[in-house]
């Protein structure tokens, strides 16, 4: 079983997809950044639902999956980069599944996020809770007030917190 098939299995079982459309609450006109799209299974998920989805992934071997399984999407670009030194322009979601608490550059980030977004900006994310049994080591999970407080120390407001079993979803907003 590769990587990948497990973190499907994963979220299959512990983040419900109705959870995360909820959260981004989409629409037709929105351009959501997919930001570490591993295999495309959100990128997939958000191109029925939005303009364009940009699918940003640093690893060939995942960028091959995203491609393999996107063929039949016209509407997911695919971006074979490094998050701190993208440049996209003129979207107004932006996606972390699992990845956020992995950046290590994360005030070119937040820049990033908003210099080049249309307002209102919407970031939703996905991280692992402290006791969650698997997952990244527990000292660089982001727990939810920690997270809250780096995003509201840059603008951001809090605007949706679901809690999961071993996950939580989070939504901001900049005006």
């Amino acid at each position: 079983m590769s990587r990948y098939d497990r973190i499907n299995e994963f979220r299959e079982k512990n983040i419900p997809s109705g959870d995360v459309l909820s959260a981004a609450d989409l629409n037709r006109n929105d351009i959501i950044v997919d930001v570490g799209a591993g295999s495309g299974y959100y990128s997939r998920l958000f191109s029925n639902y939005v303009d364009t989805v940009y699918s940003v992934e640093i690893n060939p071997e995942a960028v091959e999956l995203i491609r393999k399984n996107s063929m039949d999407k016209n509407n997911i670009k695919i971006i074979n980069e490094d998050i701190c030194s993208l440049d996209i322009k003129n979207f107004n979601k932006v996606f972390y599944s699992l990845v956020f608490h992995d950046i290590e550059c994360k005030d070119y980030i937040f820049n990033f996020m908003i210099g080049n977004s249309k307002k209102p900006l919407k970031v939703i994310l996905i991280e692992f809770k402290n006791n969650a049994p698997m997952g990244p080591p527990v000292n660089i999970r982001i727990e939810h007030d920690r997270l809250k407080k780096i995003f509201e120390n840059h603008g951001f407001r809090e605007e949706n917190y679901i809690d999961l079993k071993y996950n939580y979803i989070n939504t901001y907003i900049m005006k």
